[in-house]
Formats: C-alpha cells, structure tokens, sequence
C-alpha cells in the first residue's frame, strides 16, 4: 500500500514538474504573478480580444484576481477596451502604449534566445 502511495506522488510531482516546464520564457524570465500572467497571455494572443472571463481564464488567474488588477491595466493604458458585444466588454493589449510595446518586445527576444540556445 505505501508503494502506491509513492507511486501516486510520483505521479503528481513529474505532473507539476511538467507544468513548471511548460511556462513561457516570459514567465520564466520575469516572474510568475498573477498580473504577469494576464500580460503574457494577452501578448501571446495580441491579435485578438477577449471578455473579462477568457482573460481570466487564458491567464490561469481567479476572476476576482483580474478584476483587482483590470483598473491598473486600463488606467496605465496597457490594456484597452476595443467592443461591447450584449453587455460584455472584450479587451486586448495596446501596443500602441509604449510599456506594452516594451513587453512584447521582450518576449519575442526572451523566445528567440531561447530557440538559438537549442539550436546551438
């Protein structure tokens, strides 16, 4: 019985291990927060828009999470209404707004030096 046991938080730590593996540079590289999170999926996704729940749920934060950061987004213009469809928003990232920009840039340079590091 306690060789199941064993078998089963194997299991679970090669499971988080897995998940560890499979953050993005970004996260990686500049810390793993909540508000990181939204950011990087909204930069990951930066062609499209989205509804306050698909944010959350994109960036793996607690809705009520999103809501606490959301005024600081907007009022920093790092994130932009661009619709109402019926009574909900959808937002997206501006990369019109400098530290946007900046974000995106370096995410492309955190993925490209990670692929020349394999490459090499």
């Amino acid at each position: 019985m306690k060789e199941s046991v064993k078998m089963k938080k194997g299991k679970v730590i090669g499971m988080v291990e897995m998940v560890k593996s499979n953050q993005s540079f970004f996260l990686k590289y500049l810390g793993d927060n909540p508000k990181m999170r939204i950011l990087d999926f909204l930069i990951d996704n930066f062609a499209h828009d989205f509804s306050l729940p698909q944010i959350a749920e994109g960036g793996e934060v607690a809705y009520t999470t999103l809501i606490d950061i959301l005024p600081e987004l907007l009022k920093q213009e790092i994130l932009i209404e661009t619709r109402k469809i019926g009574k909900s928003r959808l937002y997206k990232i501006n990369l019109d707004n400098p530290i946007a920009k900046a974000l995106f840039v370096i995410d492309m340079k955190l993925s490209e030096a990670a692929i020349e590091k394999v490459m090499a």
